[in-house]
C-alpha cells in the first residue's frame, strides 16, 4: 500500500491537530501518509485571543493526550463582569469549573499563541516517533505560500510563491483560517460573501501590564455607537490582554482588516 501524499496549508491550530490525528492511525508507520504544512509567517504566530476548548474539543485535546499541558496553561479567568464607564459592576457569570455548564467562560480558557505552541510542539513529537519506524512523518515549511492550485486528475499540483517549487500531492487541505486564501482558490472569488457573512464588526488585540484594578475576572464595557472593550486575565500573572471591538459600514476598517495576511506590522499601519 503506497503512503499518501498530504499539504495542509495553514500551522496554526487545525493544521497541526489535523497532522497529529493522521499520524495516530493504527496502521504500519511506512503506510501512514506523508504530510507536508506550509505557513505563511515565517514562524509560529504567537498572536491570538482566547479559545474556550467544549464539548468536542476536549474530546480530541484527549485524545491527543495533551489534556494536561493545556490545562496548565490556562488563563485562569473566574469569569466575565459586565461594568459601566466608572467600572461599577452591573452584572457577572462565574466561569463554569466542571465543564457541565456553558457560561461566558470556559472550563479551559487559553491563548491561541500557547494552544498553537502545544498542537505544533505534539505534531513534531508524533513525526519524530513516525520516522524512527520508518515512516515519512511531516515536513514543515515556514515563510512560503501557495501561488497556484491545479486539480489534475486524483492529483493536485500546487506551485509555491516563495520558492518557486512545483509539488504534487494526492491531497490539498486548507487549515488557513476563517479569511482563507485557499479557499478563495478554489472556488473563486465569487462566492466569498456567501460563504463568509461579514458582521461588520472589527476588533483589535493586543497585551499589556497589569494594572492595578485588573483581576482574575474579565471586565466587559459597552459603549453606544456598536463599541465594546475587554481586559482578561493571561497565563502570565503579569500581562493582561485586552480586546476593543467595533460594529462599522467603513470601508477602511476592511482594508485594515485585509492586511491581517501581512502580519502584526502591517496591521499597525
Amino acid at each position: 500500500m503506497t503512503s499518501q501524499s498530504i499539504l495542509i496549508v495553514g500551522c496554526g491550530i487545525a493544521g497541526p491537530v489535523l497532522a497529529s490525528f493522521l499520524l495516530l492511525k493504527d496502521i504500519p508507520a511506512q503506510q501512514l501518509p506523508r504530510i507536508t504544512i506550509v505557513e505563511r509567517a515565517d514562524c509560529l504566530r504567537a498572536q491570538g485571543q482566547n479559545i474556550d476548548i467544549r464539548g468536542a474539543g476536549v474530546t480530541l485535546m484527549r485524545k491527543l493526550g495533551l489534556e494536561t499541558a493545556i490545562r496548565s496553561n490556562t488563563t485562569g479567568e473566574e469569569g466575565a463582569r459586565w461594568v459601566d464607564s466608572k467600572d461599577r459592576i452591573w452584572g457577572q457569570f462565574a466561569a463554569d469549573k466542571t465543564g457541565s455548564v456553558q457560561t461566558g467562560t470556559s472550563d479551559i480558557e487559553i491563548l491561541r499563541g500557547k494552544l498553537g505552541q502545544i498542537f505544533y510542539d505534539r505534531s513534531k513529537t508524533l513525526s519524530l516517533e513516525v520516522k524512527q519506524k520508518g515512516g515519512h512523518g511531516i515536513e514543515y515549511i515556514f515563510g512560503d505560500y501557495l501561488e497556484s492550485i491545479d486539480q489534475q486528475g486524483q492529483e493536485v499540483l500546487v506551485r509555491f510563491a516563495k520558492s518557486g517549487e512545483e509539488r504534487r500531492y494526492d491531497l490539498v487541505v486548507g487549515a488557513d483560517g476563517l479569511q482563507s486564501r485557499t479557499r478563495r482558490m478554489v472556488f473563486g472569488e465569487a462566492g466569498e460573501k456567501e460563504r463568509v457573512h461579514n458582521l461588520g464588526l472589527y476588533g483589535g488585540f493586543y497585551s499589556m501590564p497589569k494594572g492595578g484594578n485588573d483581576s482574575e475576572w474579565r471586565r466587559w464595557f459597552h459603549a453606544p455607537g456598536g463599541k465594546g472593550i475587554m481586559v482578561r486575565p493571561s497565563h502570565d500573572p503579569k500581562i493582561t490582554t485586552v480586546f476593543m471591538g467595533y460594529m462599522t459600514e467603513d470601508k477602511r476598517y476592511e482594508e485594515a482588516g485585509a492586511r491581517e495576511l501581512g502580519g502584526v506590522d502591517k496591521q499597525r499601519r
